[in-house]
């Protein structure tokens, strides 16, 4: 397969071990949670050899049949006790489970399948924490979106809390592992959740939409209801797409009291307009990037007027303006990123008014450099929280 059949967006530069750029890229964020204990590279480049490169039954069948195994050596450590040993089997387990999930149809039976599996390891594994990590519903528009919130400890002190936005193909599980115990370890609390189009919320009618301050003051509004949380200490974080949500989200939320965009995405359609040039559009595995998206959107691949219906919104809604953003900002990147990112995230940090900013592009040198930087989480969590207790400490 060839470099043009591949690639939903640029993210990487580092083979791991798939000629085809997106497989590789998802490798590379499943072993990148070992720095959360969320896999373990031995047993994930063994399940890896036996994949054939850009081949998507292949993929799902072994990552499935790594996740069985896995969960089955979580109950059996739980049923003699060994806490620790569970926890971490079935966080490994949720991870497994939810690789098949990166090309798969929605309209799969397997799709929900593997989410309910997923979802079941990480709600058995949350209880083995301590503190426990906690299930949450933040009300919106009539429905619940579904998250998380793990904290400092069990006090009653108030804590600076870090609220952390997924992307577009995210789970709100996937955001625990993007930062994993490192929020607590540097005395905040973290909270998450599933916003319209991500985790499974499309199914109940919920899908990505342009105007993404709408769900960001959702979240702050039941962060704020919190009695661990303080308000003076606020900070939202958001990777992927999720840099975008955040920049628009803080635009219009005074109450924030610092930003985290990774990349600072202003213009999300223009970002995304710009990828999809070299995108071969018979690469199975992009046509079912691409299948996704559209669930999560809201439309059909074949619907063409509906297509260019959400388009227009997108293109009318869909962009921040970091002038109007009046809180402390950080903007990060790996530097391989698409070039339209790297120049988005440049132009974002010299718009941004609030002296309290800061620049951060990741070299290959530095580690770092891949999307969202799967590649480096403990680096992502030195920066992010000592940039956070620069600009929150009391």
């Amino acid at each position: 397969m060839t470099d043009r059949s591949t690639a939903f967006a640029q993210r990487s530069e580092q083979k791991l071990v798939f000629d085809h750029k997106d497989m590789d890229y998802y490798l590379s964020w499943i072993v990148g949670r070992q720095a959360v204990e969320g896999s373990e590279p031995g047993e994930c480049f063994e399940t890896a050899r036996g994949i054939v490169n850009a081949d998507i039954a292949s993929w799902q069948q072994a990552w499935r049949q790594l996740a069985q195994k896995v969960e089955a050596e979580a109950e059996a450590a739980l049923q003699q006790g060994d806490r620790e040993a569970a926890r971490k089997a079935y966080l490994r387990a949720s991870t497994y489970y939810r690789a098949p999930l990166f090309i798969m149809d929605p309209k799969e039976a397997a799709f929900r399948e593997d989410w309910r599996k997923l979802h079941a390891c990480f709600q058995k594994a949350a209880p083995l924490f301590d503190p426990p990590i906690e299930s949450v519903q933040v009300p919106y528009q009539g429905k619940l979106l579904d998250g998380y919130f793990w904290k400092v400890d069990n006090s009653a002190q108030k804590r600076p809390t870090l609220i952390v936005i997924g992307g577009i193909e995210t789970f709100a599980e996937d955001c625990y592992f993007m930062i994993g115990p490192a929020g607590p370890q540097h005395g905040y609390n973290v909270i998450t959740a599933d916003l319209p189009g991500q985790g499974v919320n499309p199914d109940q009618g919920l899908f990505m939409e342009p105007k993404s301050d709408l769900p960001i003051k959702a979240v702050v509004d039941y962060a704020l209801t919190r009695s661990e949380i303080d308000p003076e200490r606020l900070a939202l974080y958001g990777f992927s797409w999720g840099g975008h949500i955040v920049l628009k989200g803080a635009q219009y939320e005074p109450r924030l009291k610092a930003l985290i965009a990774n990349p600072a995405t202003s213009n999300i359609f223009r970002s995304a307009l710009a990828q999809q040039g070299g995108n071969d559009k018979s690469d199975p595995i992009g046509r079912m990037v691409f299948e996704q998206l559209a669930w999560r959107w809201g439309v059909q691949l074949g619907n063409f007027f509906g297509r260019l219906g959400k388009a227009w919104g997108f293109l009318l809604h869909a962009r921040a303006d970091p002038r109007q953003i009046q809180c402390p900002t950080l903007c990060m990147a790996g530097e391989s990123e698409a070039a339209i990112t790297l120049k988005m995230t440049r132009a974002c940090y010299e718009q941004l008014p609030h002296p309290q900013k800061k620049l951060v592009i990741l070299t290959q040198a530095q580690g770092g450099a891949a999307h969202c930087q799967v590649d480096n989480l403990p680096l992502l969590h030195q920066i992010v929280f000592g940039w956070l207790h620069e600009t929150l400490r009391p």
